[in-house]
């Protein structure tokens, strides 16, 4: 039997080098390294095990070319995908060739169905993005979710070591959306972000905790597709050293405000500065798929799976899904001829056998979403009205609409009301809130009464105790259920991690319980010392809307 022949363009790449050896480790078929350089191809062919070495630039290839090279499969590592037209996937189609590349870019994925009709009419399997972004993203999230009646909010982010060789077509990529315009889907809706904004700490296993940023990737327009999330679907990347993931934020700002209009140019000279810090950090990375939504029982939920490198690994992982693909097509697996993005055609049982092979760490957490309220007040919560256990146990998102009345700040104390955004007096102001579990007993409201908007974190800190934290000072709230409300009391405050001295903490002891109607209801005061009031707002809550679905 004549053996399998595999074109891989940009063999000679950081990932393409690493796709060759797992072709050549996996894959009964003859590899070509195809590029540009024929000297760098050669350089590489008998560490990689190739068969063989070609010049070919896929920027000028015509089906004639890959007729030529008499190929089974044509896989494009080469990159950067941003900015690249659909001209050598064409020619491969042309040619009769199965196709599929790692592309990251957002706009090539999004281009890539095009070719759907003429793949089809050829026979051809013409597969994009079997990477990082979307393949194993969207692998992790049908394992994570498959049985839910809900899917809420997915995070994901992939944040490579230090020490992880840094390609000049990977730089030139990340600088192309850094500081430009990302369309995202955040709280329900399509938004627009600058790329790299929004810089968060985020800890995936035992990697520790990495900085993240938005990132433009295919997954912010394939997430909201595949899955219909009610609130995120949000896609980030983050460098290890907090120094170039700063620097990177910066230069993205300067680009949002106009001052730079674009970094291609210096891609070069800002490979060769990062490549000075080399030293520093580690060679460790890591990636990670979140989901919250509600599961087959229909209790809140929330399931994470995360990926960790060991030194030396972590170039490895984009390759990954390409090579599980590879086999399936060159053994005749049922891949359906047709052009489309790498989507619920790689699982995590294709990439297993691949992760173990060269040592990536993976693991799945899985939890049943309790609020802080639940988890502070144990079986004392069992006492509470219906309607206020119902508020503290419905989402992932729920939810709420109402009036309030409200007694406004004093003279003394309107400039702190205004800082921390409490609503002025008013009668019947109508209230708006937005109520999202976090897990691990996290929970975010985010109010608006008669258009004022202030919010705050609540989080359990121990039986009959939760933190309510308003920008960066932190509220200690003692709980009492009994059978007609839900009280709550400052215990204690601090700014930060500073405790403030009791004698100057805000008055508050504000109330929950359920109205006549069996409405939520509430009476919040609070007040400073000495000073006096800084707000009390009162009134009734119903639930509008629970994790998308309006009641």
């Amino acid at each position: 039997m004549t053996r399998k022949r595999i074109l891989l363009v940009g063999g000679a790449g950081v990932f393409g080098s690493r796709l060759a050896r797992g072709l050549a480790d996996t894959v009964d078929a003859d590899v070509l390294l195809a590029g540009r350089s024929l000297a760098k191809a050669q350089a590489i062919l008998r560490a990689v095990k190739a068969h063989g070495a070609v010049v070919l630039d896929r920027n000028t290839a015509t089906a004639e070319h890959i007729r030529a090279l008499s190929v089974d499969l044509v896989i494009d590592a080469a990159g950067p995908f941003q900015g690249a037209d659909l001209s050598f996937a064409r020619a491969c189609i042309s040619a009769g060739v199965d196709y599929l590349d790692l592309a990251d870019g957002r706009d090539f994925v999004a281009a890539f169905p095009a070719l759907d009709d003429a793949a089809r009419a050829a026979g051809v399997r013409a597969i994009t993005g079997a990477s990082s972004t979307p393949a194993i993203t969207h692998a992790a999230l049908d394992e994570l979710t498959r049985g839910w009646t809900h899917i809420d909010t997915i995070h994901a982010g992939i944040s490579p070591g230090n020490r992880a060789p840094r390609g000049r077509s990977v730089v030139e990529a990340i600088l192309s959306w850094t500081g430009s315009p990302v369309r995202v889907f955040e709280n329900g809706a399509w938004r627009t972000r600058p790329g790299w904004s929004g810089t968060h700490k985020r800890r995936i296993g035992r990697l520790g905790k990495r900085r993240f940023a938005l990132a433009e990737t295919p997954d912010l327009d394939l997430l909201p597709h595949s899955y219909a999330p009610r609130m995120d679907a949000v896609f980030t990347a983050g460098l290890e050293l907090g120094l170039l993931h700063r620097g990177l934020a910066v230069l993205g700002w300067l680009k949002a405000i106009g001052f730079a209009q674009t970094y291609a140019p210096a891609a070069g000279t800002l490979q060769w500065l990062s490549s000075l810090l080399r030293p520093f950090g580690s060679d460790r990375g890591g990636m990670y798929v979140e989901a919250l939504g509600r599961d087959k029982d229909g209790a809140p939920a929330r399931a994470e799976w995360t990926l960790v490198s060991p030194p030396v690994v972590g170039p490895f992982t984009p390759t990954l899904p390409a090579l599980a693909l590879a086999r399936k097509l060159l053994a005749g697996d049922a891949v359906v001829p047709g052009a489309r993005a790498c989507v619920g055609i790689v699982s995590l049982a294709d990439l297993a056998c691949d992760f173990e092979r060269v040592r990536l760490e993976t693991g799945i957490v899985r939890e049943t979403m309790t609020g802080p309220f639940e988890l502070s007040l144990g079986s004392a919560f069992e006492r509470l009205p219906d309607a206020v256990k119902a508020a503290h146990r419905q989402g992932p998102v729920s939810r709420y609409k109402g009036t309030a009345s409200v007694e406004g700040a004093n003279a003394l104390t309107w400039l702190p009301a205004r800082l921390f955004g409490f609503p002025r007096k008013a009668d019947a102001a109508s209230v708006r809130v937005t109520k999202r579990l976090l897990g691990h007993g996290r929970e975010i409201w985010q109010r608006e009464i008669g258009g004022a908007r202030f919010r705050s974190e609540i989080v359990h800190a121990g039986p009959g105790r939760v933190t309510e934290r308003f920008g960066p000072f932190t509220f200690t709230l003692a709980l009492e259920a009994t059978p007609d409300e839900l009280i709550m009391g400052i215990a204690g405050w601090r700014v930060g991690w500073l405790p403030l001295p009791a004698i100057l903490a805000p008055r508050s002891v504000a109330r929950e319980a359920a109205g006549a109607n069996g409405a939520f209801t509430f009476d919040v005061p609070i007040a400073a010392p000495l000073l006096g009031r800084l707000t009390r707002y009162k009134g009734e809550l119903q639930l509008h809307e629970q994790d998308g679905r309006t009641t």
